[in-house]
């Protein structure tokens, strides 16, 4: 957004930008817009203080709300990188390459191999063409047997064995995983995890 603000005409071009982009990015995108304008506002300089106040403080109160553990048994160092600002924009890498060495995501994976198999299995196994795929690179990335092979674009992207998988492998066996994503359907009953889809 801050980016949209800083290169837009009008609050139309603003909106058009921010509308930009695939399924979640551009559904991520208006939420946010909404939250910061409240929808009462076309004002850039409004706009841009209650998107600094978002940024600083309402998005690390909201992400904290009811939550009393974050886990991360991968230890991925990309979920903690922050948006830098170079040359007058915003920039955010949100992945990796297999030959970084950031995160725990091979040691982690190596010790739940038969529940991560499993729900590579399942997702193979979907009727949902984007899941199949999902699990086909989690079944491949696995058998491959080298820590590289479930890091860079094996963990994030698409490939689903650093996302969904991986999601699904931190919960404890007594919880239940709240989600909105209908490859859970699949992954949870596969690794004996309750789940609600939303």
């Amino acid at each position: 957004m801050r980016n949209a603000l800083a290169t837009s005409a009008d609050w139309t071009d603003v909106v058009r930008k921010l509308s930009l982009g695939y399924g979640r990015t551009a559904a991520r995108a208006m939420l946010v817009t909404h939250w910061i304008t409240a929808s009462d506002t076309t004002d850039f300089r409004i706009a841009a203080a209650r998107l600094d106040h978002f940024q600083r403080i309402r998005a690390r109160v909201l992400f904290k709300a009811g939550i009393g553990v974050v886990r991360d048994g991968t230890n991925c160092d990309v979920a903690r990188r922050r948006p830098r600002f170079r040359a007058g924009k915003w920039h955010y890498k949100p992945q990796c390459k297999k030959t970084d060495d950031i995160c725990d995501q091979p040691a982690f994976l190596a010790s739940r191999r038969e529940r991560a198999e499993k729900a590579a299995l399942a997702l193979r196994a979907s009727k949902r063409k984007a899941d199949r795929k999902m699990g086909e690179d989690a079944v491949i990335a696995l058998k491959d047997g080298r820590p590289q092979a479930t890091k860079g674009k094996a963990c994030h992207a698409d490939k689903g064995i650093g996302g969904d998988i991986a999601i699904a492998l931190e919960c404890e066996e007594d919880e239940i995983l709240l989600t909105t994503d209908h490859s859970f359907d699949l992954i949870c009953p596969a690794i004996g995890l309750k789940h609600i889809r939303l």
